[in-house]
């Protein structure tokens, strides 16, 4: 192991994505890292940036639309529905910095709807525009030596995610120097790089076999994404009716199923063109190439591409469709059909210098959109390493050969990353390991993990500190991770946090928890808001839980929700509960469901039951059988209760078991009852007793009846008595009548009296008779007079 005053407090390439440790395991994943950007180019001055009032949307990136009389490719804006809150939004980052991140379809209009807000809330901003991710630490060098007020703009922000570019560390430089950090992303990406549900996979009982995540996972992380419609609203599609300008009026008219943004780029028509092309008669070899291309991206080989690749890849497309018999056209043509601009707008292949061609970034996102998912050709692969010249190229097309997980692209990722790793680049080492392990090759792994590692790779520490756990070598897999953890890498503060935690040193456990916490790891947050709560520091816990939440953590909304529950603040809590219950909280959906069932809105409390069940939350069955049961809806309690139970939860097994039994299924109710007993049930018990007894199964009645009657049941307490009293054991009934009785069973109280005055104790007789007599029991009174006058 390296020795930690030399250690690099750097992470180099991607990090750590999954670490998610709130109750008693620890687990962790593998990630890859995203592609190294090329060397930084000469950063320009900060007064060549141009002010965001005087900027020209084609410049940030916008769609060119159709052009109007005067030539004019971009039509008037339309206001969207999200317009306030990402203006508000931009204006508080603009007060204390942060990011601002639109989401959406490719020609959903995220570009101009984030220029539009830029230039309205902003417009005496330089506007910072880096074409390459490597330009930023320069740039952010510069705006903390002059002071520039500036928006950092970032559209297609995965473009910028990876070393060296926008990452943690340079994301809470931006903050700190307030900049505004506005960004768009197509949807596509963003669940690339920000998979949803990752919290379940990698507390997998393999958690190893993952999907690959990106460098910018952790960035991400830190964003909370407003999703911008492809498809217009009724509102939006009404304010653009009010429009005079003739190119909107006919989107309006005849977007049909698409969006007006969407239209108006001729993406649908483009997309169903080159969809409809691949026939006789229509343009056969046209579509090949154009598919050719398509394919080319997705392998992460950048754009543009040579001609003469695209004429060589194109011929298996061509022969995929059928060859020959679609009469294809002449290459000439093929290329000419597809370079044509439609409606003044844009083509399918879009020409570059020295005859090389970009593709329409729309019909790429269509084909990573369809389900289901559409694999690159094997035949691909090879090709797009052979022309991978850059280190970012052989980067992107290795990782996206490891995503696309085939004996072919698996090779063709060892291979892509093979120069990176001899030129000692530890991200390529990384990742390196991680496509080893994922095709069981872990012994290796661990060298190319442990070399990365050495090189000041972190997540490489982290992750080998994993592998070695698994193995049983845990002092060397602490010393992996005290190294990570001492390098700023915040999984790793987090399992130490963990570990000191589950040790009961809460002051470590304070202390890592609250350096992976401010480092932005969530999970951390929240637990150290549970050790704080738990140490009765409330107050400062509710930070952490906010926080965490803030970060996305559903436990922590939970937890949130829960306190203020305590608290008797149910609003409050019906707030907390409401965002844990949509960031996938199964018991936060059912505490909403339960806060609905008290204040009796009844529909509501039903909705968030069943989405509680449907989430997996079991118990939310039973309070969902109660909710149908109190409706007179009694078969489709059963059936609630049955669920609940089939899926192992206590409570609805017991509820099943007693439906049962009052529809008179006997047997089927003996089988839910018995189960239920068995898991501890003295109810059950209880129950299970009055099913044998009514049934003259006295022997088997009494087990269920002494079960529940040393648990506290009064009733099971009285029926042993009446068993015993009517099969001739008068002192064994006594003791039993004697227990429900003293419980404050007014029956029990006469028939224990009726006992003492066969065995001929009447003054203790009289004594329960009387208080029987007070507490109500029918007849008392009459048998104490009969008593007491010598009967």
């Amino acid at each position: 192991m390296p020795d930690q005053d030399q250690s690099h407090n750097e992470i180099s390439g991607g990090v750590y994505k999954g670490l998610v440790i709130q109750t008693q395991e620890f687990s962790g994943s593998v990630t890859l890292t995203e592609p190294a950007p090329p060397p930084a180019a000469q950063f320009r001055a900060p007064d060549q940036w141009p002010l965001a009032r005087d900027w020209d949307p084609l410049s940030a990136g916008t769609h060119r639309a159709r052009p109007d009389d005067d030539g004019d490719g971009v039509p008037p804006y339309i206001e969207r529905d999200a317009d306030l809150e990402i203006r508000t939004r931009l204006a508080a980052a603009a007060e204390h910095g942060g990011i601002v991140l639109l989401v959406g379809d490719s020609t959903a209009g995220k570009t101009r709807t984030a220029f539009e807000a830029m230039r309205v809330v902003l417009p005496d901003h330089r506007v910072l525009a880096p074409s390459v991710g490597n330009e930023l630490p320069p740039a952010i060098e510069t705006i903390a030596r002059s002071g520039v007020k500036c928006v950092l703009w970032l559209d297609d922000l995965d473009a910028y995610l990876g070393p060296g570019a926008l990452d943690q560390q340079n994301l809470s430089d931006l903050e700190r120097l307030g900049v505004p950090v506005l960004a768009t992303m197509r949807t596509r990406r963003f669940e690339v790089f920000n998979a949803p549900g990752y919290e379940d996979s990698v507390s997998s009982t393999d958690p190893f076999v993952q999907q690959i995540t990106r460098i910018g996972a952790r960035v991400l992380a830190r964003t909370d994404p407003i999703d911008l419609e492809r498809t217009w609203s009724d509102p939006e599609l009404e304010r653009a009716r009010r429009q005079t300008d003739a190119r909107i009026a006919d989107a309006v008219a005849h977007h049909g199923p698409y969006g007006v943004a969407e239209y108006l780029a001729a993406g649908p028509a483009l997309w169903s063109e080159w969809r409809r092309s691949s026939r006789v008669g229509g343009h056969p070899r046209g579509a090949a190439l154009v598919a050719a291309a398509i394919d080319l991206s997705r392998t992460g080989l950048a754009a543009p591409y040579r001609q003469d690749i695209l004429v060589e890849l194109h011929e298996h497309y061509l022969a995929a469709n059928g060859g020959p018999a679609l009469r294809p056209e002449s290459l000439e043509d093929a290329l000419t059909w597809a370079a044509s601009v439609r409606f003044g707008v844009t083509s399918m292949l879009i020409p570059d210098a020295d005859g090389e061609w970009n593709t329409f970034d729309y019909l790429v996102d269509q084909i990573e959109n369809l389900k289901p998912a559409v694999p690159v050709p094997d035949f691909l692969w090879p090709l797009s390493l052979a022309n991978s010249i850059t280190v970012g190229d052989l980067m992107s097309v290795g990782v996206n050969a490891a995503e696309a997980a085939t004996e072919v692209s698996y090779q063709v990722a060892e291979e892509a990353w093979g120069p990176l790793v001899e030129a000692g680049i530890p991200g390529a080492m990384y990742n390196l390991g991680v496509l080893l392990l994922e095709v069981g090759r872990g012994d290796e792994a661990k060298t190319w993990f442990q070399k990365a590692a050495e090189a000041g790779e972190m997540t490489a520490a982290f992750n080998l500190n994993i592998l070695l756990r698994r193995e049983g070598r845990e002092d060397e897999a602490q010393q992996w991770n005290r190294l990570a953890a001492e390098s700023g890498f915040a999984p790793a503060q987090y399992q130490m946090g963990f570990e000191f935690d589950e040790a009961g040193q809460t002051e470590e456990a304070e202390k890592w928890y609250r350096l992976a916490a401010e480092a932005g790891e969530a999970n951390a947050a929240c637990n150290l808001g549970n050790l704080l709560n738990n140490t009765g520091r409330p107050d400062e816990a509710q930070h952490w839980y906010s926080l965490a939440a803030e970060y996305g953590d559903s436990l922590a909304a939970f937890n949130i929700g829960l306190f203020h529950t305590s608290a008797g603040e149910d609003e409050k809590a019906e707030y907390w509960y409401r965002l844990a219950a949509d960031r996938g909280s199964a018991e936060a959906a059912h505490n909403l469901g339960a806060y609905y069932d008290r204040i009796d809105r009844v529909s509501e409390a039903e909705k968030w039951y069943r989405r509680s069940v449907d989430g997996g939350f079991s118990g939310a069955a039973s309070n969902l059988g109660n909710l149908m049961g109190k409706l007179g809806r009694t078969e489709e309690a059963a059936e609630w209760y049955r669920r609940g139970a089939e899926a192992g939860d206590h409570d609805s097994v017991l509820r099943l078991g007693l439906a049962l039994a009052v529809a008179e299924q006997t047997g089927e109710a003996e089988d839910w009852l018995r189960k239920a007993m068995e898991m501890g049930s003295a109810m059950a018990a209880s129950a299970l007793g009055e099913l044998l007894a009514t049934a003259g199964r006295f022997n088997e009645a009494i087990r269920c009846f002494v079960m529940a009657a040393k648990a506290g049941l009064p009733d099971a307490a009285y029926n042993l008595g009446a068993i015993f009293a009517q099969t001739g054991r008068p002192s064994r009934a006594k003791r039993w009548y004697r227990q429900a009785a003293e419980a404050g069973d007014a029956e029990a109280m006469r028939n224990l009296a009726l006992v003492l005055h066969e065995e001929g104790h009447e003054k203790e007789a009289i004594r329960w008779l009387v208080m029987a007599a007070e507490a109500g029991e029918p007849g008392a009174r009459a048998l104490l007079r009969d008593i007491t006058s010598g009967f």
